[in-house]
This record gives C-alpha cells, sequence and structure tokens, in this order.
C-alpha cells in the first residue's frame, strides 16, 4: 500500500512540475510584441511596427478580409503561430493562437470528432 501511494505521489509531481513548465513556456509567448501590443482597431501598419513581419498572408474565404500569420516561436519542435486578421478597413479584427487557415474555416462546416 505504501508503495502505491508513493507512486500515486510521484505522479502527482510529476505533473504538477510538467504543468509549470508548460505555464513557462505560454509566459514566454505573451511577451512576444505580437501577443502584448495588437489590439483591436489598430492599423495593419501599426500592427507592423510592432510584430514585424508575418510569416505569411492571405485573403480569407469565410470571413472578410486579409489574414497575417506570425510564428512566435517553437513548441516540441513545431511552429506556434498567431494570427492577427484586419477587416476591409486594414483595421485589427480579430487574433489568437492559431494560423490564418485554422481562424478561416466554414462556420457551416460540421464539427470534427
Amino acid at each position: 500500500m505504501k508503495k502505491m501511494t508513493g507512486l500515486l505521489l510521484a505522479g502527482v509531481i510529476a505533473a504538477f512540475l510538467s504543468g509549470c513548465t508548460t505555464y513557462h513556456q505560454a509566459e514566454s509567448f505573451v511577451t512576444q510584441p505580437v501577443v502584448k501590443d495588437v489590439h483591436k482597431g489598430m492599423t495593419r501598419d501599426q500592427v507592423h511596427q510592432k510584430a514585424g513581419s508575418p510569416a505569411s498572408v492571405i485573403t480569407m474565404i469565410h470571413a472578410k478580409g486579409v489574414c497575417e500569420t506570425y510564428i512566435i516561436g517553437h513548441n516540441d519542435g513545431k511552429p506556434l503561430t498567431y494570427f492577427v486578421s484586419y477587416n476591409d478597413s486594414n483595421r485589427v479584427m480579430n487574433y489568437g493562437f492559431q494560423t490564418c487557415t485554422e481562424y478561416d474555416t466554414d462556420p457551416q462546416a460540421p464539427l470534427m470528432q
């Protein structure tokens, strides 16, 4: 019984410590200029002054406007992306932790399970 309790405690500690690592990784991405300094209503030029050039730019199909994807780091060897979308007036409409392609999805499409 003591051995089982020890294993359970070790598992809890390992999970806690891995959560701390994940938190510190996420915290470091929040300090990126595109994440901390970009806000709705900013112009595209203002975003580029703060965040630099994006990795890719698309004209959205399902949403109106243009969308730019930034690579803000890597997590487990995969690029961590952040998108900024603009309306027809080139003002920030939305932003978040995904690519423009992931953001510009068909709202009528069935959810994949």
